[in-house]
């Protein structure tokens, strides 16, 4: 925001007794944008520089660079030095291009799907472009669920597949991935991803390459796919521009216009029960500019919750954190909610399911609602949305925080008043279904003793299960602690890989996932991945030989199906062995206070000795997660 706009302000708060702000202040002004990289970033609509475009500020032409070798250059400007994948014969020149690269490590995983969330993993972790490469046909249809689930969460990440070469399309060629024959990779990626273009001659790899890097990479981001026939990728190309920087391919999205900045800060500043509402679409916001988020709401007394995926992007143990909203939500939130808010703003959250299931019935009865977004389309889908500002989610952070600066609240009362409505909210004990047994440990003291050790240098990647319910309400995590879910496609397995993925990139930062064991018998076999690479990641598996969340969903349902059921149960394998098997050290926890003496000297050794290891967690079966209604709802969606 521009200096003579704070000042016209801050004059005419002063003129108006510091209440409401006058409506004659209005101007166009866009609140100064963050730093950027090194002046590198593309804005939107601004040309991508193509082949010998030499004037092109931060790139460089090459000649006679081979397709492969081009894209890796690519990929090297972006700093990107890991790529996962499965080898193939159609990857060939790729293969033999990564390995002349002493900067870019290729990853074999043990199954594309794996790989795809390991590259989903390290685009989390590090804010930077995840590579998947696999080869045609089966390969490309075993990663498609990993590039499906990271591109509904909003994760940058490229998928190369290989293809035949052009002059056996046609022919029945093994593995040929076209329209003619086979399955059509490219128009089944397209369906899961904002690009998927196949490459068939050399000259045109830069145009299609820099155009997949820039969706990927430029919000609200996501996942592309490049179909290259193996001799397309051996081809020389005779004249490309690479940049030589990283973020040439991040075109950055627009500032909130000051009239609407000015709008939602005068809405928050008067309103008796206002909230903020955190998405996933925040977490650059506030990675950037917590310190001014967290001044800003402490100056007014505005209590925060977040989405699933917004969790821990506000410190969850401050006193103005309500926890997690939506599905199997905080009882807090709840209650803060069902006494009335008047003024919601929503950053950075599509408010689906996820966020919204039990809670739509408060939401639809605010009457001022500010939903901020980079993508139009995600606004106004729940319900009506009284100040839409489509817009970086950062400039109206800056914006908001300072105005609170330059105004204040409106009253000390007022503040008063909200911060004793949030302290007054207290959140029950976790109910606890059945006695202790003997062998088991409750999940709910499983995940308390986790709670205790976390740190400012972990990242958490947990499953989708039950162990997703436990999670939200059970963790508090705040940051620079950091935790992950993969709430768009709601994969299983995806911590197995991405918890490998976000430690190769990151390794200077603890990661633990936490899975089930259903979802750990899908993928666990990554674990040898990670011994392989000397990976040292921490997997707790929570075991009670079943597949839990169906389990529990039917028996909630109708108490004719007993939890004992074999139905939905795994066989009882022993998961340490296999996990051992699998080069991984692997322990036993099956009684109250186990984890808590084990993890320091879990993490140590996960640490030094660059070993995975795996803890298996035998909890009680008997414990109902806290997904609310959610069980209910599934029967009668299915009615």
């Amino acid at each position: 925001m521009s200096t003579s706009s704070l000042a016209e302000l801050h004059l005419a708060a002063s003129t108006s007794g510091r209440s409401e702000l006058p409506v004659n202040v209005l101007r166009t002004d866009a609140v100064t944008p963050a730093e950027g990289l090194d002046g590198m970033e593309a804005r939107q609509g601004d040309p991508i520089p193509m082949y010998g475009d030499t004037s092109a500020r931060g790139f460089k032409t090459v000649e006679d660079l081979t397709v492969a070798d081009c894209v890796l250059a690519h990929l090297e400007a972006e700093e990107v030095d890991s790529v996962f994948g499965i080898p193939g014969g159609n990857l060939a020149p790729f293969q033999q291009a990564l390995r002349k690269r002493a900067s870019m490590r290729f990853i074999i995983a043990s199954h594309e799907g794996g790989a795809a969330f390991m590259a989903d993993g390290y685009a989390r972790a590090t804010g930077k472009l995840g590579v998947c490469m696999v080869t045609a046909g089966p390969g490309a249809t075993n990663a498609l669920t990993g590039v499906a689930s990271a591109h509904l969460d909003g994760v940058p990440l490229l998928t190369i597949s290989g293809n035949v070469s052009t002059e056996r399309i046609g022919l029945f060629a093994m593995q040929e991935s076209n329209s003619t024959h086979g399955v059509n990779t490219v128009e089944m990626f397209r369906q899961c991803t904002s690009l998927s273009s196949a490459v068939v001659d050399a000259q045109s790899l830069p145009r299609l390459l820099q155009r997949a890097m820039r969706t990927s990479q430029s919000l609200p981001g996501g996942a592309t796919h490049l179909s290259i026939p193996t001799n397309v990728a051996r081809t020389p190309i005779q004249r490309a521009s690479v940049p030589t920087k990283r973020g040439a391919f991040q075109a950055r999205p627009s500032n909130a216009p000051f009239e609407d900045l000015r709008a939602a800060f005068s809405m928050l500043r008067t309103a008796r029960r206002p909230l903020i509402l955190l998405g996933a679409g925040a977490r650059g916001a506030l990675e950037k500019h917590a310190e001014e988020f967290n001044a800003f709401v402490t100056q007014h007394g505005i209590p925060v919750t977040t989405s699933l995926r917004g969790k821990g992007l506000y410190s969850e143990r401050e006193p103005l954190c309500l926890g997690v909203v939506g599905l199997g939500g905080s009882k807090r939130v709840e209650a803060y909610l069902r006494d009335g808010v008047d003024v919601l703003l929503v950053l950075g959250s599509r408010l689906g399911e996820w966020a919204s299931r039990s809670f739509s019935k408060y939401f639809q009865s605010i009457h001022h609602v500010i939903q901020v977004d980079v993508d139009a389309a995600n606004v106004g889908q729940l319900f009506p949305v009284r100040l839409p500002i489509v817009a970086d989610a950062a400039s109206v952070v800056v914006g908001l925080a300072e105005l609170g600066q330059m105004i204040g609240p409106s009253s000390g009362a007022r503040v008063r008043e909200r911060w004793a409505q949030v302290l007054a909210l207290q959140e029950p004990t976790p109910h606890v279904s059945a006695p202790q047994a003997e062998g088991m440990v409750k999940p709910q003291q499983l995940l308390a003793e986790l709670d205790k050790h976390l740190s400012a240098d972990m990242d958490l990647y947990i499953d989708i299960g039950n162990c997703t319910g436990w999670s939200s309400h059970l963790l508090h995590v705040a940051p620079p602690a950091r935790i992950f879910y993969p709430t768009g496609l709601t994969s299983m397995g995806w911590s197995c890989g991405a918890v490998i993925g976000g430690k190769l990139g990151r390794p200077e930062r603890a990661a633990v996932a936490l899975v089930g064991d259903g979802a750990f018998v899908m993928n666990g076999v990554e674990m040898l991945t990670a011994s392989r690479y000397r990976v040292g990641t921490v997997t707790i598996v929570l075991n009670d030989n079943a597949l839990g969340m169906v389990n529990h969903a039917e028996h909630m349902q109708d108490r004719n199906y007993p939890l004992e059921d074999e139905f939905y149960g795994l066989g009882n394998p022993d998961l340490e062995r296999f996990a051992e098997s699998m080069g991984a050290r692997a322990y036993t926890v099956n009684g109250p206070g186990q984890l808590d003496a084990l993890l320091p000297e879990v993490l140590r050794r996960a640490d030094e000795s660059c070993q995975p290891q795996v803890i298996v967690a035998h909890i009680d079966y008997r414990e109902v997660p806290p997904y609310g209604d959610r069980f209910a709802a599934v029967a009668s969606d299915a009615t």
